[in-house]
């Protein structure tokens, strides 16, 4: 009996049913959904607390911060050390410089007459006197020769 299902179909006509215009359907719609609104609460107000990577990311910046500051100044130490022994040498070579100067200009003084002049006023003494016999001079023009040679030789054992 109950085994199998009932084809039977019922159908009702409803004569009584109102029709609405799609007009006034959008008008109730737009009336619920506006409702709706209101009745939802507003979302909660947060502050904004960062993720845990950027206080991560914070933490590291800072501390890459503190290293190359730290790093400068190990750097900005090691030039001042640097400067000051090559200002230490610059004097010291500065002073030697100028000690070797200075006795460079005492030879200068010392020598700053050329050599043999008493051979050279005999020599010019004796060709003004024999303006016409220079042979008579040869002696003295010799020996004159001869001590320029002397002061050329000392000169150069003196600088070596």
């Amino acid at each position: 009996m109950g085994g199998s299902q009932s084809t039977r179909k019922v159908t009702v006509d409803n004569e009584n049913a109102i029709q609405v215009s799609q007009e006034a359907l959008d008008r109730i719609q737009s009336q619920l959904t506006a409702k709706q609104a209101e009745q939802r609460p507003p979302p909660p107000v947060q502050s904004y607390t960062p993720p845990a990577y950027e206080y991560r990311r914070q933490h590291e910046y800072a501390a890459e911060e503190a290293y190359w500051a730290h790093r400068i100044e190990k750097l900005k130490r090691a030039h001042e050390k640097i400067n000051s022994g090559m200002h230490l040498e610059y004097q010291k070579t500065l002073k030697e410089a100028n000690d070797l100067f200075n006795m460079v200009e005492g030879d200068k003084v010392a020598s700053k007459l050329p050599p043999c002049q008493e051979e050279k006023a005999k020599v010019l003494q004796c060709y003004s006197t024999n303006p016409n016999k220079s042979l008579l001079c040869s002696v003295l023009v010799n020996e004159f020769n001869d001590c320029v040679c002397k002061s050329r030789v000392a000169a150069v054992t003196a600088t070596s």
